[in-house]
């Protein structure tokens, strides 16, 4: 389904009010909403926006609302429906105009939305992967499984896919089990948890602990281990911050097991970085009593990037060896 959207304020044309551009584009390709357009103007009452057959989504401070819809009201039909006493949905013939407080939680959008009861929908989510191949992967699974349609959010080297087509969507079946195979060691998570919520789960189902020796990503590592969960500071027996210059495997190596011994934890993680020639040198070592596995990338693009390519290198390697059937590795 496409959508127009509109957001009207002026709180949001001075920046007095951020509007969560990526959190709104991801509550859509969750829901396989299009955007056709998106426009923002300063709230002016009489301006007429409705348009005939399409579909609206119109945001605009809480105190308006009801004033916009008021002065709208011959033009957006009979049927209306109230989604958590916040958003109000008109359907004209077939057509969905919606009006939402820009201080809502966007989330509310999922039960606003509505799939198909034909199709079946899945996620899957990816690293490592370039854009463009993941694009050409989806467009020959395309032409083979019937009513295929895709959307992805791509983020320095992170993938979100989320895929519909025909079938049932209680049932895992052969279209389902095609893509997973077409991404294999790709894909990290088919449902909702990402790679910090994958840590923290499989440190606690395990009742280790971890050490983080953190500097090239600037805190960037343990923040978001942080925000996935606020319980996560249990299961860090140690972090520090300190400036390591770009090392070989040997003094690595042996730098990560001192600190896995004066952290006393059950694994350890230190990494080291530099930039060269326009791109960044990243090595790390993940570390328990018995073994270091040590990691080596190079990332080619400005510095905030390459810093969450680098932060996220970190987090799937850490969040596979935590998989693996033994702590060993």
């Amino acid at each position: 389904m496409e959508y127009k959207v509109f957001i009207f304020s002026k709180d949001v044309l001075d920046g007095q009010f951020k509007f969560d551009f990526n959190k709104f584009y991801k509550v859509c390709a969750y829901n396989m909403i299009d955007i056709q357009s998106f426009d923002i103007k300063d709230f002016v009452l009489d301006r007429p926006f409705i348009e005939k057959d399409k579909n609206l989504i119109v945001f605009c401070n809480n105190d308006n609302l009801d004033n916009l819809i008021i002065r709208n009201i011959e033009h957006l039909g009979n049927k209306k429906t109230i989604v958590e006493e916040q958003i109000a949905v008109f359907n004209q013939n077939g057509y969905n105009i919606i009006f939402m407080p820009l201080e809502s939680d966007l989330e509310l959008l999922n039960k606003v939305f509505t799939k198909s009861q034909d199709k079946k929908y899945c996620e899957f989510h990816l690293f490592g992967l370039p854009q463009q191949q993941v694009i050409n992967k989806l467009e020959q699974l395309r032409q083979e499984i019937p009513g295929f349609k895709y959307k992805i959010i791509y983020d320095n080297l992170l993938c979100d896919l989320i895929i519909c087509y025909n079938g049932q969507s209680t049932l895992i079946d052969d279209n389902q089990v095609k893509i997973a195979t077409a991404f294999k060691q790709y894909v990290y998570s088919e449902n909702y948890m990402y790679l910090p919520e994958i840590i923290r789960k499989m440190l606690a189902l395990r009742g280790k602990s971890l050490a983080i020796c953190e500097n090239i990503t600037k805190g960037e590592l343990v923040n978001s281990l942080l925000e996935s969960d606020e319980e996560f500071e249990t299961n860090l027996k140690k972090v520090v911050f300190e400036k390591v210059d770009y090392i070989d495997n040997e003094t690595l190596y042996n730098k990560t097991m001192e600190f896995l011994k004066d952290a006393k934890s059950d694994i350890a993680l230190v990494m080291s970085g530099r930039y060269k020639d326009g791109a960044l040198e990243f090595v790390f070592a993940i570390a328990d009593t018995f073994e270091v596995h040590i990691f080596k990338n190079s990332f080619k693009a400005d510095k905030c990037a390459c810093i969450e390519m680098a932060k996220n290198a970190v987090l799937f390697h850490l969040a596979k060896k935590l998989r693996q059937n033994d702590l060993s590795f």
